[in-house]
């Protein structure tokens, strides 16, 4: 039994094309066919990564503290921070309050040292950063946060490579290429159609799908 299954950029883009009936018996796709398509994959990455959190986009990274420093740019840029965690000396994660910057902006000592207890993120077009208050202490500063964020989804550069998301979403991914292909090349017949239909539907169910399950917590015994 084997789950590696996958498709590359390209392989993903004229399946595409064959959905909708853009290519004959035979025949492949041409240079400029196959860079829309993978234009149109890439745009599609972008515009899925904002339908909300994924679980499979789940990540970490550590930000080593620096005295009197507020500002700390996260590399990789994360699409969204989930959560802070300053870690102590024993190992212990002390999970920190999140602000919106606009409260954080409104902090008229901005530059107090101390334990950071809480963070905003100040996010940029080209970067990142988390932005702690109070401003690490001489001890603190030996210190690190944690940072749970979900990631970017990698950009599709070249057609030999390999698409950065789950294999159940690249049927859906292939239905909603093809509908843009369509669009396109002005490709019109019950095919392409069809194709149009079934992405909308399931690309509804997909993002409704990848979602973590809430968890209810029920105190207390039978009474």
């Amino acid at each position: 039994m084997s789950i590696t299954w996958t498709l590359t950029a390209g392989g993903l883009v004229i399946e595409a094309a064959q959905r909708i009936q853009m290519l004959g018996q035979g025949q492949n796709l041409s240079a400029h066919q196959l860079a829309r398509g993978l234009a149109h994959l890439n745009a599609l990455l972008k515009l899925l990564q904002t339908q909300g959190p994924s679980q499979w986009r789940r990540a970490s990274q550590t930000v080593d503290l620096v005295q009197a420093q507020a500002s700390y740019t996260l590399s990789p840029r994360p699409d969204r921070v989930r959560d802070a965690f300053y870690q102590e000396e024993n190992g212990r994660e002390l999970i920190m309050g999140r602000w919106n910057y606009d409260d954080y902006e409104m902090l008229p000592t901005k530059t107090q040292q101390g334990r950071p207890v809480v963070y905003t993120i100040d996010r940029q077009r080209a970067n990142t950063s988390i932005v702690v208050w109070p401003t690490p202490d001489a001890t603190s500063a030996a210190r690190t946060i944690r940072v749970s964020y979900d990631r970017v989804m990698e950009d599709v550069t070249d057609s030999a490579g390999e698409i950065d998301v789950p294999q159940e979403w690249l049927d859906t991914v292939a239905d909603t290429v093809g509908g843009r292909l369509a669009v396109d090349f002005r490709i019109e017949n019950p095919s392409a159609q069809e194709v149009k239909q079934r992405a909308r539907a399931s690309l509804a169910e997909l993002l409704g799908s990848d979602r973590e399950e809430s968890i209810t917590f029920v105190l207390g015994g039978p009474r």
